[in-house]
C-alpha cells in the first residue's frame, strides 16, 4: 500500500510540474541565452514516427498540431548547452513554414544551410 500511494503521489508531483511550466516566459529567456549556428545547419529528421514541435524547450510545451516526420527538412537555428533540444524551422509543402524546439536525438544535424554536406 506504501509503495502506492508513493507512486500516486509521484504522478500528482510530476503533472503539477509540468502545469506550472510558463512555455512563452521560457521560450523568451531560453532565445536570449542559446548560442545559434552561424550559417544555419540543415537537419534531417530521423528515427520513427513524428517529432512534434515544442513552443519551448520543454515537455509541458508540446504544440500536438505541428509535427514533421522521418525525411523532412530542417533548418537548424540553435541548440541548447545540453544538446538536448534544437530550435528548427519547417517548410511545409504549401509554403507555411513553422518554428519551434524539437528533441536533438531525432535530427541528424548536416552541413551549413545552403553548402553541400560532406561527401557531395
Amino acid at each position: 500500500m506504501h509503495l502506492r500511494s508513493s507512486l500516486f503521489c509521484l504522478c500528482v508531483f510530476s503533472s503539477l510540474g509540468h502545469a506550472a511550466v510558463n512555455c512563452s516566459a521560457l521560450a523568451e529567456k531560453i532565445s536570449s541565452t542559446v548560442p545559434e549556428f552561424h550559417p544555419v545547419r540543415g537537419g534531417e529528421v530521423i528515427g520513427t514516427g513524428r517529432v512534434h514541435f515544442y513552443t519551448a524547450p520543454d515537455e509541458a510545451c508540446a504544440n500536438q498540431k505541428i509535427f514533421v516526420v522521418p525525411g523532412d527538412s530542417l533548418i537548424v537555428y540553435s541548440i541548447l548547452q545540453d544538446e538536448s533540444w534544437l530550435e528548427v524551422n519547417f517548410v511545409a509543402k504549401n509554403g507555411e513554414d513553422y518554428t519551434g524546439w524539437v528533441k536533438a536525438e531525432r535530427v541528424k544535424i548536416g552541413a551549413p544551410h545552403g553548402l553541400p554536406s560532406d561527401g557531395e
